[in-house]
């Protein structure tokens, strides 16, 4: 019955939160199409037909007014859709560059800025301009990447035209115009290119407030360590009300960050604040690397967090194997310690097998 109150009772709800309300419908009515779950429930031919016709009515308006998927195939084709609208957005922001670049040298100083400062201008209408005429967002999510990366251009371009010294400023315009888009229209991706470059850009200040050049930001990854932490746990604070999928994107964004950086600290021989030996570090970070991707695993099953599940899952076996390969490389026989590592493999399965089950014996 939920997607019941949600028809009724927030009609002005978000795309994301109708699409989540039209998957219960759609699976509800699935499920009892089956005849072992009529005969479980034996709903009475009224009750049927009552429930045949409201789940008709309620995916119907969802559909009119969301423009929403009501069947399996429907969400297919659609997951098809949104990866060709993004292929097509990275395409055109390459086909511009490309261009540019191509004529660039023909053109006087004014006419170069003049372009530069109208492209973005034009691309950000034409992206309001479809936003207001399509429900989906496929062309607006495209024409979004296209401004993204105009405005980037944009501020890159200008400052070879006019010398100006380069700064991490610019990251911290980067990443507010893709917010702000992200926000504006509901769009992930959009949402994801800002959160790294507003990562980066705080970095990179505290980079270059130690004295260093800003730009060298990535040679110290400690402060991206928790500056990753702190976006992870932004969506805990900042509650989503209309754009209910956007704080996955704050945890998947965090995660991956703190993981790479941990593991660049672990593995890579990276530069560290910490007053000890390299090798003393070098642990220091694995046994990080291993507790929090392990946490991450716990807490994302806890929470019902796929992208943490998951996210958490990859870098622990990274960071498990990348460990066994310190210990055992140099002095095991190659077949042996590929052995190990098959075997260590199938216990981790069993283990992950387990643990599935015991969540399932607690949702019984």
């Amino acid at each position: 019955m939920l997607g019941v109150e949600f028809v009724q009772m927030n009609p002005a709800g978000g795309p994301a939160e109708a699409q989540q309300a039209a998957d219960r419908i759609r699976v509800v009515r699935e499920e009892l199409s089956k005849p072992e779950l009529r005969e479980v429930l034996a709903l009475s031919d009224e009750q049927q037909t009552r429930f045949d016709a409201w789940s008709r009515q309620a995916l119907a308006q969802l559909a009119t007014q969301y423009d929403v998927d009501t069947t399996a195939a429907q969400k297919r084709v659609s997951w098809g859709m949104r990866i060709a609208s993004t292929l097509g957005g990275i395409a055109i922001c390459a086909a511009v560059v490309l261009f540019f670049a191509r004529y660039w040298g023909y053109l006087n100083t004014p006419v170069q800025v003049a372009i530069l400062s109208a492209t973005p201008l034009l691309v950000l209408a034409a992206t309001e301009f479809a936003a207001r005429r399509e429900r989906t967002l496929y062309f607006t999510g495209l024409l979004a990447l296209v401004a993204c990366s105009s405005f980037v251009m944009n501020l890159v371009v200008l400052g070879n035209i006019f010398n100006i010294t380069s700064t991490e400023r610019a990251l911290f315009a980067w990443g507010a115009f893709a917010i702000l888009l992200a926000y504006r229209y509901g769009l992930r991706i959009p949402l994801a290119f800002g959160l790294v470059s507003l990562i980066s850009y705080a970095a990179a200040a505290i980079t270059a407030r130690f004295g260093y050049e800003w730009f060298g930001f990535t040679r110290w990854p400690e402060f991206i360590v928790l500056l990753a932490l702190g976006m992870f746990l932004v969506p805990l604070i900042l509650i989503h009300v209309r754009n209910s999928d956007f704080p996955a994107v704050y945890r998947l964004v965090g995660a991956i960050i703190f993981f790479t950086a941990v593991l660049s600290l672990a593995e890579w021989g990276v530069p560290s604040y910490l007053p000890f030996e390299t090798k003393t570090i070098e642990r220091l970070y694995e046994l990080l690397g291993l507790l929090a991707s392990a946490g991450a695993i716990w807490w994302g099953i806890r929470r019902q967090w796929n992208g943490v599940v998951n996210t958490g899952s990859v870098f622990f076996v990274i960071f498990l194997f990348t460990r066994l390969y310190h210990w055992w490389w140099e002095w095991l026989p190659k077949y042996l310690f590929f052995a190990v590592i098959g075997a260590l493999g199938i216990v981790l399965v069993l283990v992950f097998k387990r643990i599935r089950g015991n969540l399932e014996g607690h949702a019984a």
